[in-house]
C-alpha cells in the first residue's frame, strides 16, 4: 500500500524527479495530468462510452502518468549518463595523446563538461590535488567509475595511471582505444535512433486504430439516417464493454512500450551472471547423459500413453505424448539457444580483450601482456584465459595452447585471430604493434556484427508490437459489426 502512495504522491514524484537530475514543476505536472485525463475522457465520449465507465477510464489514464513522467526524465537521464561518457572518453583520449598528464587531461575535460560530469570531474580533480593515498590516480578516477560504471572508462583509466606512473610509448595505444570508443558510441546511437522511430510508429498506430475504431459508430449514424430501422449499438452491453476494454487496452500497451522499450545504454548487453548460466549449461552440462537417466521415466510416459489409447482416451493419449516429446526436447533446445548466445557474448568480449591486449603490448612483451590483461577480461573468456596463461608459462615456445585457446567456442574467426598471436612474439615492436592493430581493427568488424545481431533480436519484437493496436480495432470492429448485424437484421 504505501508504494502506491508513493507512486501517486506529488511531493515523491518531484523527488524521484530531481534524484535523475530532471526539472518539472508541480504546476506542469497538473496541467499535463488534466490534459491527459481530458483527452482519454474525450475519447470516450467519442466511442458514446457512458459516463460511470468513462470516468473509471480516465481516472485508470490519470494513475498512469506519474509512471510515464518517471520514465520519461529517467531516458533523459540515461542518454544524457551515455551523453557524458561519450564526451569524456573522446576529450580525454585527445588531451591525452597531446599531452600524457592525467591532471592536464581531466582539467580540459572538465573545462568542455556541465552538469552531472562537471561535478564528477571537480571531485576527481579535487581528490587528485589533496589526495594524500599512495594510489591517488586510482582513487580520484574510481570516482568517476562509480559514478558512470563504464568498462571503456576504466580501461582508458588503467592504460592512463599506468603511462603517468611507468611513461612508455602510448599513442598507438591510444589510438587503439579511440576507434573502439568510436565504433561504441556510433552503434550505440543508431540504437537510440531506431527505439526512438519504433516508439513513434507504436504511438501513430494507435492513433490510427483509435480513429479507425470510431467507424463503426459513424457507420450506424448513416444506417439510422438513411434506413428504415434504427439501430443503437451503443446502447448494448457488449458495446460498452468492449469499447471501455478497447481503450483500456491503447492505454495499457501505450504505457507499456514508454516504459520498457528503453536501456540504460552504459550497461552491457547481458549480466555477468546471464553469460555464466549459458556458459555453464553448453560446456558444462550433460544433457544426452540427464535423457538417458530419464529412460525410466519416458518408458512410464509411453505406458500411459498406450493405456489411454486402449481406453480410448484419446485426448488424454495426446497430452501426455506431447508433455513427454517436451521433457525430452527441452534440454536439447536450451542448449542450442545458450551456444547461440554464447557465441555472441564471445565475439563481444574477445574483441574487448584483443583491445586491452593491444593496449598492453605498447610496452610489455607477449607474456607479459596477455597476463595483465586477466583480471578485466570478460567472464566469458576468464576460465579458458586462466588456463591458457598457464600452458603458455610453463611452455612459452609451444604452438598447442593458442591451437587450443577459445577452441571450445567453435568460432573460426576468433581462433585464426588466436593464432596468429603465436607469431607475433617473434616481432620487433613495430611489426609487432603494427599487426595486432590490424588484427584489432578486424575483430572490431566481427564485434559490429555481433553487436548488431544482438540489437536486431532485441528490437525485432518492438518491431513487431507496432502491429499490434491493428489488433484491437480488428477485434473491436469484429463485436461490433456483428451487432450491427444482429440488431439491424
Amino acid at each position: 500500500m504505501r508504494r502506491i502512495i508513493n507512486y501517486l504522491s506529488v511531493n515523491q514524484l518531484m523527488e524521484d524527479i530531481a534524484a535523475m537530475n530532471g526539472c518539472m514543476s508541480v504546476k506542469k505536472f497538473i496541467v499535463t495530468t488534466i490534459i491527459a485525463g481530458v483527452g482519454v475522457y474525450g475519447a470516450c465520449m467519442a466511442y458514446r462510452i457512458h459516463y460511470i465507465p468513462a470516468l473509471v477510464i480516465m481516472a485508470v489514464a490519470v494513475m498512469m502518468i506519474p509512471g510515464l513522467v518517471r520514465n520519461y526524465f529517467r531516458e533523459l537521464g540515461e542518454s544524457a549518463r551515455f551523453s557524458d561518457v561519450d564526451i569524456y572518453l573522446h576529450q580525454m583520449t585527445y588531451s591525452f595523446i597531446r599531452n600524457p598528464k592525467v591532471n592536464i587531461a581531466l582539467q580540459d575535460a572538465h573545462d568542455i563538461s556541465s552538469g552531472r560530469l562537471r561535478k564528477c570531474l571537480e571531485r576527481a580533480m579535487d581528490e587528485l590535488k589533496y589526495g594524500v593515498s599512495e594510489k591517488v590516480y586510482v582513487e580520484a578516477l574510481r570516482l568517476i567509475e562509480d559514478e558512470y560504471d563504464c568498462t571503456r572508462i576504466r580501461a582508458l583509466h588503467r592504460f592512463m595511471i599506468s603511462v603517468e606512473e611507468r611513461g612508455g610509448r602510448y599513442i598507438g595505444a591510444m589510438e587503439v582505444l579511440l576507434e573502439d570508443f568510436d565504433r561504441w558510441v556510433n552503434n550505440i546511437y543508431k540504437y537510440q535512433a531506431e527505439i526512438r522511430k519504433i516508439k513513434r510508429d507504436i504511438s501513430v498506430g494507435i492513433i490510427i486504430s483509435m480513429v479507425l475504431a470510431m467507424l463503426t459508430t459513424f457507420m450506424c449514424s448513416a444506417l439510422n439516417m438513411f434506413g428504415n430501422k434504427n439501430v443503437y449499438i451503443t446502447q448494448t452491453l457488449a458495446y460498452q464493454c468492449v469499447s471501455s476494454v478497447f481503450v483500456l487496452m491503447c492505454m495499457f500497451f501505450y504505457t507499456f512500450t514508454r516504459i520498457h522499450y528503453g536501456f540504460n545504454w552504459l550497461e552491457k548487453g547481458r549480466s555477468d551472471k546471464q553469460i555464466l548460466h549459458d556458459y555453464n549449461m553448453v560446456f558444462k552440462s550433460r544433457a544426452g547423459e540427464i535423457t538417458v537417466r530419464m529412460i525410466p521415466v519416458w518408458i512410464v510416459l509411453a505406458l500411459t500413453v498406450v493405456v489411454f489409447l486402449v481406453l480410448g482416451r484419446n485426448i488424454a493419449a495426446v497430452s501426455v505424448l506431447i508433455v513427454t516429446v517436451m521433457l525430452i526436447v527441452t534440454p536439447f533446445s536450451q542448449k542450442k539457444r545458450a551456444v547461440k548466445r554464447v557465441r555472441n557474448d564471445l565475439y563481444c568480449g574477445f574483441t574487448e580483450w584483443l583491445r586491452d591486449l593491444a593496449v598492453n603490448l605498447d610496452n610489455n612483451p607477449l607474456l607479459s601482456a596477455v597476463e595483465d590483461t586477466y583480471d578485466a577480461c570478460p567472464v566469458i573468456m576468464k576460465e579458458p584465459l586462466e588456463k591458457f596463461i598457464c600452458d603458455i608459462e610453463q611452455n612459452p615456445s609451444d604452438i598447442k595452447p593458442y591451437y587450443s585457446f577459445l577452441s571450445e567456442f567453435g568460432v573460426v574467426d576468433i581462433q585464426s585471430a588466436v593464432r596468429m598471436l603465436y607469431s607475433i612474439g617473434d616481432l620487433d615492436r613495430e611489426s609487432m604493434n603494427q599487426t595486432i592493430n590490424a588484427l584489432v581493427r578486424r575483430n572490431y568488424e566481427l564485434s559490429d556484427k555481433a553487436e548488431n545481431a544482438r540489437y536486431m533480436d532485441s528490437t525485432s519484437i518492438m518491431r513487431f508490437s507496432e502491429y499490434i493496436p491493428t489488433f484491437f480495432v480488428a477485434f473491436k470492429m469484429a463485436v461490433d459489426m456483428m451487432l450491427v448485424v444482429s440488431m439491424y437484421l
